[in-house]
């Protein structure tokens, strides 16, 4: 039982407290959804432990991307052309922090097919918040964190899978009031979820590099926020559940019966 509650709470009921007080703050002070990636920071210095000096792993280094992004994301809020370049400048060089390890002993077209594929998705995701109007992004990446957190989790980290399900859960009230009003209503802008974005895109490359969840998972669970918040018409969504469904089954399907979950 306490096992139980060291994995759901920090991963789950946490966040989706936060998530629903801020939802509820934010009905008066739209502003505060601006600050959406913030809640996720108190299960991530639970799950991973208080910020080191030094970062020593790849886990280190997510709060600081979700400040920092924060803070370019705040300082350029009314020009968003300039939020988009500095967005994927911020990008690109996390991806290179973050696979360092690997960059420095087998770097190679693989790695960097991999790390070129998310950099030019969250350019994608970056320039296209400006001309963009999907009307239920929290719910798109809600379902996409999920679905990252299961495969993670089942495919050989229950840590990652715990930090992508906090993810997930932060976005959750918000995503429940877009499935309320039917895909007909925005509960928060998806220029304010560019550091939840940046966030997704780090964890799933941190789950491709190490905990070597499959290529065509990875793949799929990429694409899934780019079907889902790019592409034009209400049901936009049910495209990215489609491919963070084939993500799993995937997984399923490849993974030896006698493997580690």
């Amino acid at each position: 039982m306490n096992t139980l509650i060291q994995l759901v709470l920090p991963s789950f009921l946490l966040p989706l407290l936060l998530s629903a007080v801020l939802f509820a703050l934010s009905r008066r002070y739209p502003a505060l959804r601006w600050g959406l990636a913030l809640i996720w920071l108190p299960s991530c210095f639970w799950l991973v432990g208080w910020p080191k000096p030094m970062p020593e792993e790849a886990n280190d280094w997510l709060w600081l991307l979700v400040i920092f992004s924060m803070g370019l994301n705040i300082g350029f809020m009314k020009r968003e052309r300039i939020s988009a370049w500095v967005q994927t400048g911020l990008l690109g060089l996390m991806l290179i922090v973050l696979a360092w390890p690997v960059l420095r002993y087998q770097l190679g077209l693989g790695v960097t097919a991999e790390l070129t594929a998310v950099l030019f998705a969250g350019a994608a995701l970056f320039f296209g918040t400006a001309a963009n109007r999907a009307v239920t992004p929290a719910l798109t990446l809600a379902m996409s964190g999920g679905g990252l957190a299961l495969v993670t989790a089942l495919g050989g980290s229950v840590l990652m899978g715990q930090l992508a399900g906090a993810l997930a859960s932060i976005l959750m009230v918000f995503a429940m009031f877009e499935l309320y009003h039917w895909f007909t209503k925005q509960s928060v802008s998806l220029i304010a979820l560019t550091p939840a974005i940046q966030l997704y895109l780090a964890l799933l490359l941190i789950a491709r590099v190490y905990a070597e969840i499959p290529l065509v998972s990875a793949a799929l669970l990429l694409a899934a926020p780019l079907i889902g918040l790019l592409l034009r018409g209400r049901f936009s969504t049910i495209g990215a559940v489609v491919s963070v469904a084939a993500s799993l089954a995937w997984l399923f399907f490849t993974t030896d019966s006698s493997s580690y979950y």
